[in-house]
């Protein structure tokens, strides 16, 4: 495995600008578009926007997702800094087209529902195709992951054995804080390495909330992923731990998430397994679903969720 050190390149490509002062701009006004602190969102052009208070980490997985999958997200056109406010980010932003998921979803029939969930998996199965070789960021960064009030950096991993031995690590810092035995946590880490499941690293978006797609209301195609702050190159299971562990989705959505990378995993294994037609070998499906299942257990504990955080369990 590498660092990702060529995924770094076209980041590095993309325009550098300074701005004396951050400029009198339009905020980006929508319901379910939240400001957080001193992060916000600026009407830069007609065609562009400005993702203020952002951190370099989003625009190099921002810029690696658009190498992978094009105009679906967001190119990432300058990167700014304030003179006055030195230590801050902004990303200039080729603007989406097209009507948020979030939005636009209460309005469709059960019929069209389905057309947008099929086109949902056909486009996370064309991104968890592209061949990456570690599990953190591109250049050797760290990899993140989110409780629901912290964010914690853990080392980048180049193999498996140093993903499970990572993942232990983190059980190891909270299972007596989040009420875990000896016995359990034993059991767990057995979990972690005992598991067979198809490791491979791909980039995962981490948050994929109907807040995070745009359609056309017309075509129902997804014209926008949008939000890759969370975004990593995970191992192939950690999609579906994110949707299932996030306390960020509501009820609803979080079903049809669960029901898409589940319809990914399907296609997966049908592809590995060489099936025509597009159907999956049940039996590898089965065995597949039953290692993620077992991996969101080990994550659960890991990320410091208790069994006190219901929605974490099905």
């Amino acid at each position: 495995m590498s660092t990702g050190s060529h995924e770094l390149q076209s980041w590095l490509e993309i325009p550098r600008i300074t701005w004396p002062t951050l400029p009198d701009l339009p905020v980006l006004t929508n319901p379910f578009i939240l400001p957080i602190g001193t992060r916000h969102i600026y009407i830069h052009s007609p065609t562009t926007l400005l993702k203020w208070g952002r951190t370099e980490e989003e625009g190099i997985m921002t810029s690696l997702a658009h190498s992978i999958l094009g105009g679906v997200v967001p190119k990432v056109l300058g990167v700014v800094s304030i003179s006055d406010q030195p230590g801050r980010t902004g990303l200039i932003l080729q603007r989406q087209r097209g009507t948020l998921l979030v939005e636009l979803w209460p309005t469709l029939s059960p019929e069209k529902r389905m057309i947008v969930k099929d086109r949902l998996r056909d486009l996370l199965v064309r991104m968890r195709k592209h061949p990456l070789d570690y599990y953190g960021r591109p250049g050797g960064r760290p990899y993140t992951t989110f409780t629901t009030f912290d964010a914690i950096d853990h080392a980048f991993c180049t193999t498996r054995t140093e993903w499970d031995e990572s993942r232990i690590q983190a059980l190891r810092k909270v299972a007596s804080d989040i009420g875990v035995d000896e016995a359990q946590r034993l059991a767990l880490e057995q979990v972690e390495r005992g598991t067979r499941f198809d490791d491979r690293p791909v980039l995962t978006h981490g948050d994929l909330s109907d807040r995070n797609f745009l359609a056309d209301p017309d075509t129902l195609e997804i014209t926008g992923i949008i939000d890759w702050e969370d975004a990593l190159v995970m191992p192939a299971h950690y999609e579906y731990a994110r949707a299932r562990l996030s306390g960020g989705h509501k009820a609803e959505w979080r079903k049809e998430l669960l029901d898409v990378l589940r319809d990914v995993l399907r296609v997966e294994c049908a592809t590995a397994q060489g099936a025509d037609g597009g159907r999956e070998s049940s039996g590898t499906y089965e065995k597949e679903l039953e290692a993620w299942n077992n991996l969101v257990d080990v994550e659960r504990a890991a990320q410091g969720f208790s069994d006190a955080c219901y929605w974490t369990f099905e």
